[in-house]
């Protein structure tokens, strides 16, 4: 039986939505967390948890490796998330990254490697067909810069499975739910939309999940993921339109919004692209974001319910603590969105 217990485990993204919540669930099971964070980064809340935090780049190698020193276990949380075409920072940062600290870990003596991936690598269709770990990549061509460096580290992650060096990769949906002190990629969404800042949808759909059930398949890849393998950590697959019709539900209220043809969302990216925005402001859409409008990311997650006993609260709870948290105390000390 594994336990937890004196474990020493390292892991990057820490401050960020998933990689907190990974964090804080590892220590409640016993392990000694470190944090690898940027020196800009806000560790508080970390620390007041008992996670131990060190100054490690993913752009230093050297700096990596002496902060994993000791570790059995690494999660690679950390990553660019968004849809702009600022190719060099989803490179450098997702791509190079995960390079870096894979040769970090091995050079450390770590012994399991979780990388943190996305369903993006994985694909999506034009039709609500259902896909699983085995589907084939499809979406290059769209050369949006995060799909394709999120693909490209998978590709190098499972390259340096062995030798050593258990690297296990699991692909979390679109994650929504409380604590989200980050202002995530769709927590941000959520929270606009419940402000009444997102008038227009899009055809196409998506898959969600509670972040709080992917930290714990995270932690189960961990304990029982089969090396070299991928794993969907991901929940209920939802058209844009009955997602937007679930957040209603959950404010308890109606919320204007109208569906429009995926053929005209080009013209909305151009305009997003343009329009300013304050520092740090996620755009409200991008035409990097309207390459993939009118697809769906749907997706089966019966291989990591049979191997790693992985599950999946309903998405109606995880909005339900998503809006407590967004529109009650919680959006105070989270970033503004």
């Amino acid at each position: 039986m594994f336990s937890w217990n004196g474990q020493v485990v390292g892991i990057t993204g820490a401050t960020g939505f998933v990689g907190e919540h990974l964090a804080r669930g590892l220590v409640r099971h016993g392990a000694n967390v470190v944090a690898l964070a940027r020196p800009t980064s806000n560790v508080q809340r970390l620390r007041a948890a008992g996670v131990a935090c060190k100054i490690a780049s993913l752009d230093r190698p050297d700096e990596l490796a002496r902060a994993l020193d000791g570790c059995a276990v690494v999660f690679h949380v950390a990553g660019a998330v968004g849809f702009d075409s600022a190719w060099d920072v989803y490179q450098n940062v997702n791509l190079q990254g995960t390079r870096h600290i894979l040769d970090a870990a091995r050079r450390a003596g770590v012994r399991r490697f979780i990388h943190t991936s996305s369903i993006v690598a994985v694909g999506a269709l034009e039709q609500p067909t259902v896909l699983d770990e085995t589907s084939p990549w499809n979406l290059g061509p769209m050369c949006v810069p995060y799909v394709s460096t999120k693909r490209w580290a998978e590709d190098a992650a499972r390259a340096a499975n062995g030798n050593g060096l258990e690297v296990v990769i699991v692909n979390p949906g679109c994650v929504v739910g409380p604590d989200d002190f980050a202002g995530s990629e769709f927590g941000t969404l959520c929270k606009r939309f419940w402000k009444g800042r997102i008038p227009i949808h899009f055809g196409g759909g998506n898959n969600f999940v509670d972040v709080r059930d992917v930290a714990e398949g995270m932690r189960l890849a961990a304990e029982r993921g089969r090396a070299g393998e991928r794993y969907l950590l991901v929940g209920e697959n939802r058209t844009y339109a009955a997602f937007f019709t679930d957040l209603c539900r959950v404010a308890r209220r109606s919320i204007p919004r109208l569906l429009l043809p995926s053929a005209i969302a080009h013209f909305f990216g151009y305009l997003g692209d343009r329009l300013p925005r304050k520092f740090g402001e996620r755009p409200y859409i991008s035409s990097a974001q309207t390459a993939l409008f009118g697809r769906f990311f749907y997706f089966d997650a019966s291989k990591a319910k049979r191997e790693l006993g992985y599950t999946a609260r309903p998405l109606a709870q995880s909005l339900a603590d998503a809006h407590a948290f967004w529109m009650g105390a919680g959006r105070k000390r989270a970033i503004g969105v």
